[in-house]
This record gives structure tokens, sequence and C-alpha cells, in this order.
């Protein structure tokens, strides 16, 4: 069960994942109730759309059997032992933690150990101190062979995606079935059915009405009721870009980045490398980068671009003490500071005499 402890922090908790914030952006966590959480648009949400005014934050996300974790400021998530502190970045930080059925997340302030009684909660928007979230992890298992059925057009298989903005899954058009041999048997046209109403709306999901008269469900006082998330809605409607807008098309890595550290990185967007990597220029979250942190002296903040354009990538050395390009059977040469330099799978770069990253084919699952 997930629970929390009362106090001033809004506190978003779904099945897909969860996110904590400063006490000025309860309108913002209420707006992400109804958007996906992938990292580009709890940027976008939180900051309002400029990035300079990005408040401290945490998010957490499931996918698959992978925990994919933003921090930023003074909060810490913690993973079955695993920590991820944000104090450390001039942006944000950025981590994976595989999950295992039962796993717990916590998330909570730097620094502090919380105290007070913990109180359940299934999915909404709350003021909390911490959040401690178990999320549902579906165990690996091997299939067990169905039953035949009888023959019909083959059902295609679900698609890996990755996404900047949005949760829709690339569509994968089926295969086309043969025609058949034989025309089937005649049989009467099917009577056109009576048209029907369309459903009622339906509030949603997670929302809990009060019993009349009975208001022992506000136990902490803390708890959003449907009538202040109503009217957050309303306030948050007039900054927060609209989800209805069109998302990109999802597109899958081809490439990744294999550090000599043993992480391995997808280049899903631009990829940003360093001690602690800063944006340079403040936009939308269309091309917002990954950012990797890195525990290395000799490592400038910002030391590496890396970009993929389909199946082209580049690289770009920010770094102060400059980044090393080798090539199979080449020589190793000196990338040119500030200029993008096509790179091709098992190019390797030297950023100092401790770390390298090499470009390798993405994983599978991603």
């Amino acid at each position: 069960m997930t629970t929390y402890l009362p106090g001033d922090l809004p506190t978003l908790v779904t099945a897909e994942g969860v996110v904590v914030t400063t006490p000025d952006r309860l309108a913002e966590m209420v707006a992400l109730r109804e958007r996906d959480l992938e990292a580009p648009t709890v940027v976008e949400v939180l900051s309002r759309g400029d990035l300079r005014a990005l408040p401290d934050f945490a998010a957490v996300r499931l996918e698959g059997a992978e925990a994919r974790i933003l921090v930023r400021g003074a909060l810490v998530v913690r993973v079955d032992g695993f920590a991820v502190d944000g104090r450390d970045a001039t942006m944000w930080t950025e981590a994976s933690a595989t999950l295992v059925p039962g796993a717990v997340v916590e998330v909570a302030p730097s620094g502090t150990t919380p105290a007070g009684p913990a109180l359940p909660l299934t999915a909404g928007v709350v003021r909390s101190a911490g959040v401690t979230w178990r999320p549902v992890v579906v165990a690996t298992s091997t299939p067990v062979p169905a039953a035949p059925v009888p023959a019909a057009a083959p059902t295609p298989p679900a698609s890996e995606y990755t996404v900047v903005r949005g949760s829709q899954r690339a569509a994968v058009p089926p295969p086309t079935s043969p025609p058949p041999t034989s025309p089937p048997p005649t049989s009467p046209p099917p009577t056109s059915p009576p048209p029907t109403s369309p459903p009622p709306s339906a509030p949603p999901a997670g929302w809990q009405p009060l019993p009349p008269g009975d208001q022992s469900v506000e136990h902490d006082g803390r708890t959003i009721t449907p009538a202040q998330l109503q009217a957050l809605r309303a306030g948050a409607a007039v900054s927060v870009p609209s989800p209805t807008s069109p998302a990109p098309v999802p597109v899958r890595p081809t490439v990744a980045l294999a550090l000599s550290t043993g992480r391995v990185v997808p280049v899903r967007r631009r990829v940003l490398i360093g001690r602690s990597p800063r944006i340079q220029q403040v936009g939308g979250s269309q091309n917002l980068p990954a950012l990797v942190t890195v525990d290395d002296p000799y490592v400038s903040s910002t030391h590496l671009e890396v970009a993929a354009d389909g199946s082209r990538v580049t690289v770009t050395d920010m770094s102060t003490n400059g980044t090393l390009l080798a090539r199979q059977g080449r020589v190793p040469v000196p990338l040119d500071r500030g200029v993008a330099t096509e790179v091709a799978l098992g190019d390797v770069l030297t950023l100092s005499k401790g770390l390298t990253a090499t470009v390798v084919p993405a994983p599978d699952e991603v």
C-alpha cells in the first residue's frame, strides 16, 4: 500500500509514477494528474514553460521493470537502498533503477527524517512530507503456450516506444491476411443496431465522493477534496499547456552511450554529460536534453553533448579539457570545441583518463 506523511509538499501519486515538488506548485501538480509523467512533460508543467522558474522536484516513472528518476534540489529518491540526491545538480539529476516485485520507492526532503502517522493513498494529489510508493511490477516469467484457436488475422506485437510528450504508443499495422480459398456462406445481412446515446461522463479515476454528513475521511485536513480539485483545475488551465495538443510521433532510439562506469544511456533525445550539466538554451520541452551526471574531477560541468536525428548521431565538445574521438584503426583526434561531429557505432569518446563513452546500438528494452 502506498502511504504518505502529512506535510506541505504537493505530491502526486498515480499507477504510472510519483511526483513531489515545492508548496507553490499545487495547481501544476493537479494539472499533471491529467498528463503523462514523461520527463519533458513534468519539467514543462512544473516550470510553467520557463526553465529558469523550475522548482525543486522529484519525479519517478515506472517503465516496465525500471524506475526512471529525475531529482532537483533538496529532495532525495530511494529505491531499495539506491539513493538519488538532487542537491548536487545544477539543473537536475537523472538515473534509473531496476525494480523487482515488491520494490519500495521513497521520496522525501534531503537530510530530514519526517515523522508522523503514515496515511494510505491509492492515487491523487495530497500535501505531504514524504511518500512511500509501491509500484506494481510484473515479474518476468516463461510464457505458457496457449491452446489453439480458430485461424484469424495475427495480432501485431506491442511496440516499444520513447516519446518526448504524450503517452501514446506507435501503431504497428497488422500483417495482410491471405484471401479465403472459398467464398464464405451466404447469410442474411445484419440489422443495424438502434442508435444509442453516449454514456454519461464519469468522474476522473481515483475520485471518491464524501459520504453525506461524514467528514472523517479528511483525516489530516490536507487531502485535496473534489471541490478544491475543480477550483485548482480552473486556475491551472490558464497557465499550463493543453494536454490535448498533438504529441510528436514516438521515436525509438537507435543508439546508446556505454560509459566506462557501466551505465548505458539510450539517446532518446539530446544528452548532456558532465559533472553538473546545465542547459544553456531556455525554451519549450520538445528538445529537452537528458542530463547525465558523472563523478570525475577532470570532466567539465557540461562536457559533451550528444544528439540523434534518425540514424545520424553527432557529438559536440563543450569542455575545458577537451574530448578525444577514437575510431577503429585510426589515431585518436581531439574534437573541435563547439563543432558538431558525426560519429558511428563503435566510436569511443574519451572525456578524461577515467571516463569513456562508446557509441553502441540501443538496448532492445529502453
